[in-house]
């Protein structure tokens, strides 16, 4: 089994920065092996893109991107 070549976030369109994506194999440990992923943005993922494509470390954080222009949400 082969991971899939997928390195786009499905969420915000940025690198996913999947390492086994990269490397074509899965023997590599990738980032998301060893956080929490976050309830809501798995939620957000369209259901084409489920078990297809992995989110990246600030949406699965469910960090929402600061559009330019725009104050960050805390700020």
């Amino acid at each position: 089994m082969q991971p899939l070549a997928n390195h786009v976030c499905p969420l915000c369109g940025g690198a996913n920065q999947c390492a086994p994506a990269k490397a074509g194999t899965l023997d590599v440990e990738c980032w998301c092996s060893t956080v929490s992923i976050s309830p809501e943005a798995l939620a957000r993922v369209p259901a084409e893109l489920v078990d297809k494509a992995c989110l990246c470390p600030r949406c699965a954080a469910a960090v929402s991107p600061t559009q330019p222009g725009q104050a960050a949400p805390d700020a």
